[in-house]
């Protein structure tokens, strides 16, 4: 039976976009904002903004005060938070239904009004804790640049996905007030954002607090994203070492794939199953379990709105040298080349993808978030509906020929973990 959520849209006249769905069965609203900013819109030499303004949007904004965002969704039993990726930023609180103004107020305000509540001391503050976490989360963690690392060697400098999310520390540092004024003002505008309000609600009520909350902020031209196309395809191999004060050697393997939303995309994300998903994930059954020459491997997709990449890891066990990992690694990619996965395991993969999709949208706050996704990155939200035919159109023949066209040799690059001895010492 077909996917069937139901949503109005419409646009505000300052440009805001607009989804409601209506979900009366448990008296919990979810409110959603996406901002169609991500660290792809940042600029060499001034990275982690993108990320910093998602700590920045809690601490107040002009009739908010610091910290209490939190503090108003809390204290009525709800949740709340933000995330920052490539291509956006979101917010997002769940909570009892008869607060939804509360939620719609906050996330106005700091749509509208948090410029005269940014101050330098609130710009240091998130600064050191931006910092702080670039130090526990990647700097002082085994293995913890590897992303960084993989991005530098997998786009050029000045290509949108180069740097991290969060940025590097030497930009952190040299970060000023202006330079994130200008950012808010760039990219925080309501013609650069998506709002969707999904649970209990009455219709009329709602779109009248929308109108009451957010139609007079005021209208700016929709800011243009970088439309760099990634050309760089099978553009040959790159390859780096890095030691580190690690215990076990790993090797992580990047292949250049399209754009989030296209159909090898899809199929590549397939693949990721088929190596990945649970104990009979082929990485697992043969590196794992039947060779056991490796305590992990895996594969995943970073979807990405101009270019994305697959990701091959895997770990030897101690005493297993890193060289005869890869060469059994590469013989698990060879085979998605060369070889037909079998009509039977695709379609119990593509059945357990969907069962998964299908738990995942059981939440208002999941489906909130899915319709800002579509809606954002295609303009499409009805694809909450269709997606998961995507995946059910993909042949065994599909497989085949995504492995043979993007899991190339020189499409790909590899970075290798050493452990660096002298650490040790």
């Amino acid at each position: 039976m077909p996917l069937h959520i139901e949503f109005d849209s419409y646009q505000l006249k300052n440009g805001l976009n607009v989804i409601l769905h209506r979900d009366q069965r448990v008296p919990i609203v979810s409110v959603n904002i996406w901002y169609h900013t991500g660290s792809k819109n940042e600029k060499p030499g001034k990275t982690g903004y993108a990320h910093l303004f998602e700590h920045m949007m809690f601490q107040g904004s002009g009739h908010v005060p610091a910290d209490m965002h939190f503090q108003y969704i809390q204290s009525v039993g709800g949740t709340l938070n933000g995330s920052t990726f490539f291509d956006r930023t979101n917010y997002f609180e769940t909570l009892p239904s008869h607060y939804l103004e509360t939620a719609l107020w906050l996330e106005s305000d700091r749509m509208g009004f948090f410029l005269p509540a940014l101050t330098q001391e609130k710009l240091n503050t998130q600064l050191d804790v931006v910092k702080n976490e670039r130090r526990q989360r990647y700097e002082n963690q085994p293995y913890g640049l590897w992303l960084e690392k993989i991005l530098e060697m997998s786009f050029e400098k000045d290509f949108p996905y180069h740097w991290p999310v969060i940025g590097y520390m030497e930009d952190l540092n040299t970060a000023g007030l202006e330079d994130v004024k200008h950012f808010f003002e760039t990219w925080y505008a309501p013609s650069n954002a998506s709002l969707v309000i999904a649970g209990d609600f009455d219709t009329k009520q709602t779109r009248d607090l929308v109108e009451k909350y957010f139609a007079d902020l005021p209208s700016t031209p929709k800011p243009q994203s970088p439309k760099t196309i990634f050309t760089a395809y099978n553009s040959g191999e790159k390859r780096a070492i890095e030691y580190d004060n690690v215990q076990l050697p790993r090797i992580y393997m990047a292949y250049h794939i399209p754009p989030f939303g296209e159909a090898d995309t899809y199929t590549a994300d397939i693949i990721t199953d088929i190596l990945s998903l649970g104990k009979r994930g082929r990485l697992y059954k043969s590196l794992v379990y039947d060779q056991q020459i490796a305590q992990d491997a895996y594969a995943l997709i970073l979807p990405m709105q101009n270019a994305s990449l697959l990701i091959f890891m895997a770990t030897p066990k101690p005493g297993i040298k890193i060289e005869a990992l890869e060469k059994a690694l590469q013989e698990q990619i060879d085979r998605l080349k060369n070889e037909e996965i079998e009509t039977r395991d695709l379609q119990r993969i593509q059945n357990q993808l969907e069962a998964r999709k299908l738990r995942e949208l059981q939440t208002v706050s999941a489906r909130a978030d899915y319709l800002n996704m579509f809606s954002v990155y295609f303009d499409e939200p009805d694809l909450i509906n269709t997606e998961i035919e995507k995946y059910k159109a993909i042949g065994t023949a599909d497989i085949k020929r995504t492995a043979a066209a993007y899991l190339q040799n020189d499409n790909r690059v590899v970075l290798t973990y050493l452990p660096d001895d002298k650490e040790k010492e």
